[in-house]
């Protein structure tokens, strides 16, 4: 048995180092394996870091013009900003000061118009001053006074209102409009008296007598207004209708449009309202 010991140590060192030099090129092959794949590895690395470095560039280069286009953009609107920005300011001023301007001509217009207003009233007011001496004849057919215009006027006034007398009348003549046709109604007479109580008067006997007529014609004697004093006048028919039939009731009017009425009684009232009369 002992004889056999060497024998079996003999026969296993050769197993050993058979062992081993599998294990060094195990550790050779290894160490060349990882050292490829490092080599691999930092070619890999060189080629992604060479390719992001260009997707990076490339980027850069791209956020670079957008950053000058924007810039340029924002420039632009800045500039067209500032411009707006001017000519909203003098449009502020201008507005201020056509608002001054506005203000100033409504405040002028204003005073015109009352300034309007009241010459208005005067020359109205004047202009049937003018003519309170005279009457108008309505209802006297055309081409009835021939030539001697203020002779038949006279004569006429005297034989239809009984009068004492021929009135003294400075003028008469028909009214400045274009002669009638024979279908339509002729033409009043514009009549001017000399004294002022002989117009009255025959105004007075006019009233008194009511129905006047002339070669069977009725015809009407008023006083000579204005258009818009006798619409002021025509306004109180009502009025003087009601009081014709209030015994010793008096009324008249007075320049412009002045209702004055005197009740049995009572004091003279003035009135330029026809419902706060008729009231």
């Amino acid at each position: 048995m002992p004889g056999t010991k060497p024998s079996s140590n003999r026969t296993a060192r050769p197993a050993n180092a058979s062992s081993s030099e599998e294990s060094q090129d195990c550790s050779e092959s290894e160490k060349l394996t990882a050292g490829m794949l490092t080599k691999a590895l930092d070619s890999l690395k060189f080629d992604i870091c060479s390719k992001i470095e260009l997707a990076i560039g490339g980027v850069q280069a791209d956020i670079a013009a957008v950053r000058e286009e924007l810039t340029s953009s924002v420039t632009s609107l800045h500039e067209t900003v500032n411009d707006q920005g001017g000519r909203l300011k003098e449009l502020e001023t201008s507005a201020a000061a056509t608002c001054d301007s506005m203000s100033a001509m409504k405040r002028t217009v204003s005073e015109l118009q009352s300034q309007v207003k009241v010459l208005q009233t005067k020359c109205e007011d004047l202009e049937n001053r003018s003519r309170r001496n005279n009457i108008r004849l309505v209802g006297i057919p055309e081409d009835q006074e021939g030539t001697m215009v203020i002779e038949f006027v006279s004569n006429l006034l005297q034989e239809v209102l009984r009068l004492d007398e021929k009135p003294l009348l400075n003028r008469a003549h028909r009214s400045p409009q274009a002669k009638p046709k024979p279908n339509q109604p002729p033409r009043p007479f514009i009549i001017r008296v000399h004294y002022f109580h002989v117009r009255e008067l025959i105004l007075r006997q006019a009233r008194q007598l009511q129905s006047l007529s002339f070669n069977g014609r009725a015809i009407h004697i008023f006083p000579d207004l204005t258009a818009a004093e006798a619409k002021r006048r025509a306004a109180f028919g009502d009025v003087r209708k009601r009081l014709r039939e209030v015994e010793g009731a008096r009324f008249w009017f007075r320049l412009p449009a002045k209702f004055r009425i005197t009740l049995p009684g009572a004091k003279e009232r003035m009135f330029t309202d026809p419902q706060l009369a008729l009231d």
